[in-house]
């Protein structure tokens, strides 16, 4: 339980800290890629300008075709007529143009729709696709819908003054009568030989602005939002080509933030584990001796002579006549009665003390046991569990020697532990000496 306890402990801590880097790492990241989504969105505007330009060549170039007084739907296409006579034949590039436009803005894009200067005025109107808003419109046949644009947002009446100004208008969002839609209008005046002969609107759901900051998050895995939530940190704000001073607010979204960078963290400190258990399963493979699963002498044994041995004890355990059980039962059986020892030895120490196999029959122990009476004890047991083992079909005992370090180097240990042992197999065998 203590284990399970320290290894969560550890567990929290390293998350902790992996999460405070994270965080720290992600949030200076959104801060860099905030330019770029400045630029992203300025990018798919002009884009979309530039295709609201095409509109006045195939305006100019257009056919006229005779249509009787009433709304018609041509090639997808509304387009109402106030009168019967000869009206430009546009429905087919503006639903080109609207194919085009949805490339760019998806389902953001309400409705597109180009209204003709008419002298009369009445106008004649197509748009795409067809709205309530609209029909409403057309049922007011006395309605100058294009000069009543024209005076409502200061729109150029010259080309003059189109140069001076800009020829676009992007309008703030506004909710549209009879459907309640929030919808920003987008106004391209049509002039052909410098007069001013059609108006272009396109109208594109207030919602667009977030929809590519949405795009943008997905692509570059930021937490960026257009619509301000509870707990944000405003960024910058972008002033909107042809607005009249019209700006959109940039946020980070802080809960955001931090979920990602939670969950981030998790996911690094679990791989992070997940190596480091799988390097230390890699250096134990190597560390430990294949049959025994003890540790190997060859990697320990140039360590040990380095240090000083404190309150440690070093046991020194042999099988007794290994030869022969090895010249009688074979070296498979023999391998069958290290193996067992190796397995009573690990099964009755503690995880800190150490179990090196040291010989074909010979292994190592060191103890963290500085009490000379209880390092004894222990010695006795084992020898006991040995002789008592019921794993292989016939009794085996081992002899063992015993020596305790008081900031001693391991060589001066293990030089009376071997004494002890010689001492231990000279008496007789089977049993335990202390020197």
């Amino acid at each position: 339980m203590i284990m399970i306890l320290k290894r969560l402990a550890i567990f929290l801590l390293m998350n902790a800290l992996v999460f405070t880097l994270t965080y720290s790492l992600y949030y200076s990241y959104n801060k860099i890629k905030h330019k770029e989504l400045e630029e992203y969105i300025r990018v798919n505007l002009y884009h979309i300008f530039d295709n609201l330009e095409l509109v006045s060549s195939f305006y100019a170039n257009a056919e006229t075709v005779t249509l009787d007084c009433g709304l018609h739907y041509i090639n997808n296409v509304g387009v109402y007529t106030p009168k019967k006579g000869d009206v430009k034949a546009l429905s087919k590039g503006v639903d080109s143009l609207s194919k085009n436009l949805k490339d760019l803005i998806g389902d953001e894009l309400w409705s597109l729709g180009i209204i003709d200067n008419n002298k009369s005025k009445t106008n004649t109107i197509y748009f795409s696709p067809l709205r309530v808003t609209h029909i409403q419109i057309f049922l007011n046949s006395d309605f100058d819908f294009f000069n009543h644009i024209l005076n409502t947002e200061k729109l150029p009446s010259t080309y003059e003054e189109s140069l001076e100004y800009g020829l676009f208008r992007q309008t703030e969002a506004y909710k549209e009568s009879f459907n309640h839609q929030y919808v920003r209008s987008i106004y391209y005046p049509i002039y052909i030989d410098r007069k001013l002969q059609a108006l272009l609107l396109l109208d594109v759901k207030s919602s667009l602005y977030q929809a590519w900051t949405e795009n943008f998050n997905d692509k570059q895995f930021t937490v960026f939002t257009t619509e301000k939530p509870v707990n944000s940190e405003l960024l910058n704000k972008i002033v909107l080509p042809y607005t009249k001073n019209d700006h959109l607010s940039v946020y980070i979204n802080n809960d955001l933030l931090w979920k990602y960078s939670l969950l981030f963290s998790l996911i690094l400190t679990l791989v992070i584990g997940y190596i480091s258990n799988s390097l230390n399963f890699v250096i134990n493979l190597y560390q430990k001796d294949n049959m025994t699963q003890c540790i190997r002498r060859d990697i320990i044994e140039p360590k040990l002579r380095k240090k000083m041995l404190n309150h440690q004890a070093i046991l020194m355990v042999d099988i007794d006549r290994f030869k022969s059980i090895n010249d009688n039962y074979g070296h498979d059986y023999g391998d069958q009665v290290i193996t067992t020892v190796a397995e009573i030895l690990k099964d009755n120490i503690r995880k800190a003390d150490k179990c090196i196999r040291w010989g074909g029959e010979e292994f190592m122990l060191i103890l963290n046991i500085k009490d000379a009476q209880v390092v004894k004890n222990k010695a006795e047991q084992l020898r006991s569990a040995i002789e008592q083992q019921s794993a292989l079909d016939m009794k085996i005992t081992a002899s063992i020697g015993v020596a305790i370090a008081e900031q001693n180097c391991f060589s001066q240990v293990l030089e009376r532990a071997d004494m002890a042992l010689y001492h231990a197999k000279n008496n007789g065998r089977n049993q335990v000496v202390f020197l």
